[in-house]
C-alpha cells in the first residue's frame, strides 16, 4: 500500500511540474489552472486526464504516431480545437515547404514523387527512340 500512495505522490509531481512547464499555447482542452486544479484535488483521475487529454504529446521529446485518417492537428482536443491550433492540411505542390503531418501522407507524398520520377524517365526514353527512329534530315537532302 505504501508503494502505490508514493508512487501516485511521485505521478501527482511529475504531472504538476509537466502541466507547469508547458507554454499555455499547448496546453489541451483546459486552461493550465484547471488542470492543476484537477490534479492537486483529484490526483489519480487529474493525473491520467492530464497525460491522456491535456498534454500535447506532439510538442514533446516522445513522438507518438499519428492516428490513421486524422485530419486535425494534435492541438485540438475532443471539446473543440485548443489553444494555438493551426489547420494542418495536406501540403501542394506549390506548398513545398509545409510539413507533412502523418506518416501515411510522408508515403502518399513518396508515392507520387517516385511516379513523377518514372514517367520522367519513360518520356525520356520515347524521346530518344523517336530521334532514333527519324531519318537524318541530311539523308533526305542527298
Amino acid at each position: 500500500m505504501f508503494v502505490l500512495s508514493l508512487l501516485l505522490i511521485v505521478l501527482t509531481i511529475i504531472a504538476l511540474i509537466d502541466v507547469v512547464g508547458q507554454p499555455e499555447p499547448v496546453v489541451r482542452n483546459l486552461p493550465k489552472i484547471v488542470w492543476v486544479l484537477l490534479i492537486v484535488f483529484i490526483p489519480l483521475i487529474g493525473v491520467a486526464l492530464w497525460f491522456l487529454l491535456g498534454k500535447d504529446w506532439s510538442t514533446s521529446r516522445i513522438k507518438l504516431p499519428e492516428r490513421r485518417g486524422r485530419k486535425q492537428s494534435r492541438t485540438s482536443g475532443s471539446w473543440g480545437p485548443g489553444r494555438g491550433s493551426s489547420s494542418t492540411a495536406t501540403p501542394s505542390p506549390s506548398q513545398p515547404d509545409r510539413a507533412v503531418s502523418s506518416t501515411e501522407e510522408q508515403l502518399a507524398a513518396l508515392e507520387r514523387e517516385i511516379q513523377a520520377a518514372e514517367d520522367a524517365e519513360r518520356i525520356r526514353k520515347l524521346e530518344l527512340e523517336m530521334k532514333r527512329n527519324e531519318p537524318d534530315a541530311d539523308d533526305e537532302r542527298s
